[in-house]
């Protein structure tokens, strides 16, 4: 059977921009790449795809995300510094895994995500995995391929440290909820390791690479020192990966000064946690030393600038990190700044805020951005070798064809933009409404903006249906007893982070 031949007026092939250029696709992979003319001579009975009004690029790989289908505001959940939206968060109804994840799957697949790292809220600790394997099948219905990271903690949930401090604090008809809050998952780690072996013999797709399941010691304050070096023998011994939220604000950051009189990098470092298996979340409130080390360890970091503005944590230090030699990604967090899950806007947010002040601040280029998209992204979602993030002979086919005539715009001046400005002109303008067509193994999952296998509407329907059959949520009372014990931690003479 003959293969199909994807191009544009520009292509994003083998980390190189191509004008007039595409791939060549046949089955599930890319046979070959380069200039249009040379394709159509060497593969004539190809069908062809694209044309001089399209812009072609890798499927975009989302480094860190949760699936909520909904944004968190529109569910009652108003926005506030992570530890207060905690609290909030465990007010949020929750959908059919399942149905959620091929929602979440619709939203990030007509954005342009082929691939995404999910890191699962559970509704039920005790059912998690039942829910990972439905939300799995979720997202393949939508086509997007996963990391899946089902979560374990064993101390200090929500309260990291002086927790007698905030009980002592909490009115007496406050303090049932301020327990449960706290409260660590009753399953146990070893259940937990038993779950994650069933779950990696059943699913993990180290072929195909429809599913990746990987361990996560969720959030740094939240797992203990032991249990941190369990889920990286795990990794090691599975040939997987591990994620985990790190130094996402300044109490977690002040938690490791608290516990051991040093950075939390330094400290994984020392117990010999850090590893190229190995990527961290968030990564804004870093010490001056810790990108050196990450790079030195090979250790990859999931940017996630929206959230981290929204949640009020910061700006992660991204041009030092990359300077250093550290491979980072980017991830939508499921609280992009429209609350939309357009990848593409992420981006553009993503390149702004990691270009400094100052005339000594350190450029990061455009080009460099869209390989935190794609390649970089794959690498420290995946591993270094999976065959995604990259249009190259022998790759799988992931394929995002934008429309290019819709990014540029009514009019541009005759030869613009020159090839010098395209990456740019790209970030600055491209949204997930210029998503035209999307391929995911060689499969068209999105035509003309539209999904082939789902109905938008029926699943948007479903969603609605399933919400309105919940009770509305109800706010509860702890945030401000949250607040008050985490002010008490602020430093006059903290480190300096906007």
């Amino acid at each position: 059977m003959a293969g199909q031949i994807l191009w544009g007026a520009w292509a994003w092939l083998d980390g190189a921009l191509r004008r007039d250029a595409g791939v060549y696709v046949e089955g599930t992979a890319i046979s070959a790449t380069g200039a249009y003319a040379d394709l159509v001579r060497r593969y004539p009975d190809a069908a062809v795809v694209g044309g001089e009004g399209c812009f072609v690029l890798p499927g975009l790989i989302n480094s860190h995300d949760h699936g909520r289908a909904l944004g968190t505001v529109s569910l009652g959940v108003p926005d506030s510094f992570l530890e207060v939206w905690l609290t909030y968060l465990a007010m949020v109804p929750q959908l059919p895994p399942r149905l959620a994840a091929a929602y979440e799957g619709l939203q990030l697949i007509r954005s342009g995500v082929t691939a995404a790292a999910h890191s699962h809220n559970p509704a039920s600790f005790e059912g998690m995995f039942d829910e990972a394997r439905e939300t799995l099948a979720g997202y393949r219905d939508a086509g997007v391929r996963v990391a899946m990271h089902p979560p374990v903690m064993d101390q200090n949930r929500l309260i990291y440290d002086e927790r007698e401090r905030f009980l002592g604090g909490v009115p007496p008809h406050l303090q049932a909820a301020a327990q449960q809050a706290m409260q660590i998952p009753s399953t146990s780690t070893d259940d937990y390791f038993r779950g994650m072996d069933d779950l990696y013999a059943q699913h993990h797709d180290a072929q195909h690479h429809w599913a990746h399941i990987q361990i996560s010691p969720v959030v740094a304050p939240w797992a203990s020192d032991a249990l941190i070096l369990r889920c990286a023998d795990w990794a090691r011994e599975h040939d997987t990966r591990i994620q985990m939220h790190m130094l996402e604000t300044p109490y977690q950051r002040q938690y490791a000064f608290r516990r051991w009189n040093k950075g939390f990098i330094a400290h994984l470092d020392e117990i010999g946690a850090l590893s190229d298996r190995l990527t961290l979340a968030h990564m804004v409130w870093v010490e001056d030393s810790d990108a050196a080390l990450l790079a030195a360890r090979g250790v990859g970091v999931a940017h996630n600038a929206s959230s981290n503005l929204r949640l009020r944590s910061g700006i992660a230090p991204v041009a030092a990190l990359l300077n250093a030699g550290v491979r980072v990604g980017i991830g939508l967090d499921g609280h992009g700044l429209d609350d939309d899950q357009d990848y593409l806007r992420e981006m553009r947010l993503a390149f702004t805020l990691a270009n400094r002040p100052g005339a000594r601040s350190a450029d990061v280029s455009p080009l460099t951005v869209l390989e935190m998209g794609t390649r970089l992204g794959a690498e420290i979602t995946f591993g270094a070798h999976t065959a995604l993030g990259v249009l190259a002979a022998g790759r799988l086919a992931d394929v995002v064809l934008l429309d290019w005539n819709a990014v540029k715009g009514a009019w541009c001046p005759p030869g613009f933009p020159a090839e010098a400005h395209v990456p740019e002109f790209l970030l600055r303008r491209a949204a997930r409404a210029h998503v035209r067509d999307v391929m995911v193994h060689g499969e068209w999952f999105v035509r003309e903006g539209r999904h082939t296998r789902l109905d938008e509407a029926e699943i948007s329907r479903a969603v609605c249906e399933a919400y309105a059959a919940q009770p509305p949520p109800e706010r509860g009372e702890l945030d401000r007893f949250v607040r008050q014990h985490y002010a008490a931690w602020d430093e006059p003479q903290r480190a300096q982070h906007l």
